[in-house]
């Protein structure tokens, strides 16, 4: 191979090395909202078994209401007990997204958007969400959460 060929070979792999890194961090990002809206789904279906394998086994949560609870209580709530009395939840959406990606490490913070159906009247339940997840035997694991109420827009004034 002439130099020449193998210099434009090495300036080629220089250059696209950026976009690789660019297009690997992209994935990641997917991946993690992916996670983080799986555990949507699976609150949403009261799926223990999905809640079982997408938190990590030292898990905590701080809940809407401002209680620490830990990975087994979190996952005995979304019993078929609680299912029963629950009232119906139509969707979970995620949007407003911000992820920041540390190695094996992520945080995500969205906008969650619960709507339900309460005595036949739709209503929507809006929070902030905060996720930390790692790399556990290379699939993402939540490894906390956090729940934060947003008040509702107020009214335009006249």
């Amino acid at each position: 191979m002439s130099k020449r060929i193998a210099l434009l070979l090495v300036s080629l792999c220089i250059a696209s090395t950026p976009l690789l890194i660019a297009a690997q961090g992209k994935s990641a990002e997917i991946e993690v909202i992916a996670v983080v809206q799986q555990l949507a789904d699976a609150q949403r279906t009261f799926d223990q078994a999905a809640l079982d394998r997408l938190l990590a086994p030292d898990y905590i949560e701080v809940s809407p209401v401002g209680d620490v609870d830990s990975r087994d209580k979190v996952i005995g709530f979304y019993g078929p007990d609680a299912k029963a009395k629950a009232p119906p939840v139509e969707s979970i959406k995620l949007d407003e997204t911000t992820v920041r990606i540390y190695g094996d490490n992520a945080t995500v913070i969205a906008r969650q958007t619960m709507n339900m159906n309460v005595g036949g009247t739709s209503r929507s339940v809006v929070m902030r969400v905060t996720a930390h997840l790692r790399k556990i035997g290379g699939a993402w694991r939540i490894s906390s959460m956090q729940y934060t109420g947003v008040r509702p827009s107020k009214p335009a004034a006249d």
